[in-house]
């Protein structure tokens, strides 16, 4: 077979330079684009991260004084499939893709995270010094969090962010699940956020499919909402029996992931206390919630296909080579398809243990396991066991040793 002629890229048109330099929207496509040539590189400037100014949030629990003022920062994470080129072309014989999840703040610093449970993994010296033109680099997705501006906390009550207008983040919007199961809005400039649809409590995800914003409730119904803020119904109710529901886009269609839990859930969480607030742990009085709360546990999981044309539900029993990652910021689809001894049709979430707290700093916060259910016979494993951990972490020289 005849070998591939390499392109020296180098050498495209002058003209063109800009025209595919203004179409890059992330720090990392950027950093490819003038790792080019010395020419590439003085065409377009270094990536500036949009500064997002700090979001307010309210509280006003018994810990904490009544109507309190927090400012709250927002947090861009991004998940890339990254693989060693090997004379410029991917060699799977020889090298592995990985998935690589970095959180970005605003003044630039990033952290390295694990893509299940975001704890930060410790990369070595090494990894702080790589060729980005050595890898094959593709952008899978973006999440968001809320984090106090005062120590970087997460706040505990925020279940999880979604953003619209992501490529424009100094005028975008950003809805919320906060409590349990109330939504909130907001656009950047506004003074305080916005509650919708205020009798309701029990919506359990949100994702921004299509360009639009999508809830689920706990009976599986799910929601548009408009940009009046109206909460529309979108699909028919699923009743499934489990006690979470997980939004998840895949390959361009959208499904439901049912968690049925060995125990019922809380109704509410209440941890705007100063020991979460603040990240300060308190041997003598630590908080109750932390200590002696029962967290259920994932026993099984079902998955359902919304039919949008025909408006119902398909049980899905087979995702093919599509692995679910329901990670505590979202969830999102990856195939497995080059990703060597990786196998598909399963689902990869955290055994819950306070995992809706990534980072929390503080009184007794239990330890996050990040675990893998087959659909294939029903068997749920640790992660480290099964043949799906490979795609979860980087090279081993990446990564510091304590």
């Amino acid at each position: 077979m005849e070998k591939k002629k390499k392109v020296d890229w180098s050498a495209l048109p002058k003209e063109l330079w800009l025209t595919i330099g203004n179409c890059l929207d992330s720090r990392i496509d950027v950093l490819r684009f003038r790792s080019v040539c010395t020419l590439w590189r003085s065409s377009v400037p270094p990536f500036k991260q949009t500064t997002v100014p700090p979001l307010p949030h309210k509280f006003s629990s018994d810990a904490v004084a009544a109507g309190a003022e927090f400012q709250a920062l927002l947090f861009q994470t991004t998940v890339y499939r990254m693989q060693p080129l090997v004379d410029g072309e991917p060699n799977s014989s020889n090298s592995k893709p990985w998935l690589l999840k970095l959180e970005e703040s605003n003044s630039g610093e990033s952290r390295l995270l694990h893509p299940i449970t975001n704890s930060t993994l410790r990369y070595s010296p090494k990894a702080k010094n790589f060729n980005l033109l050595d890898f094959g680099v593709v952008e899978l997705r973006k999440s968001y969090s809320l984090k106090y501006r005062q120590n970087n906390v997460i706040i505990a009550c925020v279940n999880k962010v979604v953003v619209m207008g992501q490529t424009h983040l100094d005028n975008c919007g950003i809805f919320k699940i906060f409590d349990g199961g109330k939504l909130g809005f907001l656009r950047i400039g506004d003074e305080k956020w916005t509650h919708f649809d205020e009798q309701n409590s029990h919506y359990d995800d949100i994702i921004v499919y299509k360009g639009q914003c999508y809830v689920v409730d706990r009976l599986g119904t799910i929601f548009w909402v408009s940009s009046e803020l109206k909460v529309v119904p979108f699909s028919p109710p699923l009743c499934g029996f489990g006690g979470q529901k997980h939004l998840v886009e895949s390959c361009g269609d959208l499904y439901v992931v049912d968690r049925c839990l060995d125990r019922e859930r809380s109704e509410r969480y209440h941890l705007e206390d100063n020991n979460v607030i603040f990240g300060l742990h308190n041997p003598v009085h630590p908080n109750p919630f932390f200590a002696n709360a029962a967290v259920p546990e994932a026993i099984d999981f079902k998955v359902y296909k919304l039919d949008q044309e025909w408006a119902r539900w398909v049980d899905v029993k087979n995702l093919g080579d599509q692995v679910f990652i329901l990670s505590n910021d979202g969830s999102f689809s990856v195939s497995t398809r080059g990703f060597a001894r990786v196998k598909g049709n399963c689902i990869l979430f955290t055994d819950h243990r306070h995992a809706h707290l990534p980072g929390v700093a503080g009184s007794g916060a239990r330890k996050c396991h990040s675990c893998v259910f087959d659909l294939e016979d029903g068997s749920i494993k640790n992660v480290a066991a099964f043949r799906a951990c490979f795609m979860l972490w980087p090279p081993s020289s990446w990564l510091s040793p304590d």
